[in-house]
């Protein structure tokens, strides 16, 4: 249950995360804020691969990328995501995982809250580039889950 669940949310997140880059892409004057929370969307979503994997890997969780990357990036990270999800039984989403975050302080979450945790984060920050797309003039896509689902069900 839980695998499936996931599997569709992280699809739901990467078709957003497209999404959103269209709508930077679809902007006059290039725009260096809504670009870079983009890239924090892929990297935060690497990053807690890693973590999850209990991989000790250093990313800056502000590394930079271009729109294009961002986009190509977050599908292949959707893939591992997936991957890892369709290995996982029903009791490892409660298996909690030891980390430290970026400033080097040590937390301990289960699978399932850290996978909600990338969701509601990747949400947050198209969010405040939708924000930020039409402060600059253009037009946010349309990311709302319920948006993503009437595609699917056609």
């Amino acid at each position: 249950m839980f695998n499936e669940h996931f599997i569709h949310l992280f699809k739901y997140n990467d078709w957003a995360t497209h999404e959103a880059a269209k709508s930077i892409r679809g902007l006059k004057k290039k725009n260096e804020k809504p670009e870079q929370l983009l890239s924090h969307i892929v990297v935060a979503q690497k990053l807690w691969l890693n973590r999850t994997l209990e991989r000790t890997i250093l990313i800056d969780p502000w590394e930079k990328y271009s729109v294009q990357e961002s986009v190509s990036k977050s599908t292949i990270i959707t893939s591992e995501w997936i991957n890892l999800l369709e290995s996982l039984e029903e009791k490892d989403f409660e298996k909690r995982v030891d980390y430290l975050n970026s400033k080097g302080e040590k937390f301990n979450n289960s699978i399932k809250d850290i996978i909600s945790h990338i969701i509601n984060h990747s949400t947050y920050h198209r969010a405040q580039i939708a924000m930020l797309v039409r402060q600059a003039g253009g037009e946010p896509s349309k990311t709302d889950y319920i948006v993503y689902q009437r595609q699917v069900q056609k």
